[in-house]
């Protein structure tokens, strides 16, 4: 619970709202768990997604070695850890993980690429909306409403023929999302 209290600190210093010597000591103590042998790994897990935010070469190292970690779940919190920390070094790994047999990893990915917004990735989520999965099915179609353009409304479009109710109403939420992202004024 304090390291997912400590990442909203994590954004804000990233966005330069907090005093420098504050943000400092939020990601040594984030990053001091992330590294931490003694620390339980879920603790690890929120530690490394908490300090995600922050652009520093020590999150990026504490990003990559949770990726190569042996243990999937710290694999899993770093896709997620991808997405939030919007380094264009991610990107590519971020894409991979979107085919990976795990679906924990798909759905991660699919959150990341939404975060990241890049239109590039509309094609890769494609094949997601049909994932044997629903939650991967239903990171995609929030992922493609958060990137938008008039590529992932075609698909969105596309899905709400066949949807059942639930996915009907995660694709409307999208196609909201999507259409005031490309017109905030409209009514």
């Amino acid at each position: 619970a304090a390291a997912v209290s400590l990442g909203g600190f994590a954004l804000q210093a990233e966005l330069g709202r907090l005093v420098p010597r504050h943000a400092q000591r939020i990601k040594e103590a984030l990053l001091a768990v992330v590294h931490s042998p003694r620390a339980m790994v879920v603790e690890r897990r929120r530690a490394v997604e908490a300090v995600s935010a922050l652009s520093s070469p020590e999150v990026q190292e504490a990003i990559e070695g949770a990726y190569r970690s042996p243990i999937p779940e710290l694999q899993v919190s770093a896709i997620y850890a991808m997405g939030r920390n919007c380094d264009p070094r991610w990107f590519p790994t971020m894409v991979k993980e979107l085919a990976s047999p795990d679906a924990e990893k798909r759905y991660e990915a699919a959150g990341a690429c939404g975060e990241w917004g890049d239109e590039r990735a509309v094609v890769r989520l494609v094949p997601l909306l049909h994932d044997k999965d629903d939650d991967v099915q239903l990171a995609a179609i929030c992922a493609l409403g958060r990137i938008g353009g008039g590529e992932a409304m075609v698909y969105l479009d596309r899905l709400q023929q066949d949807a059942t109710p639930e996915l009907r109403q995660a694709l409307e939420l999208a196609l909201a999302e999507l259409n005031f992202a490309e017109d905030p004024l409209a009514s």
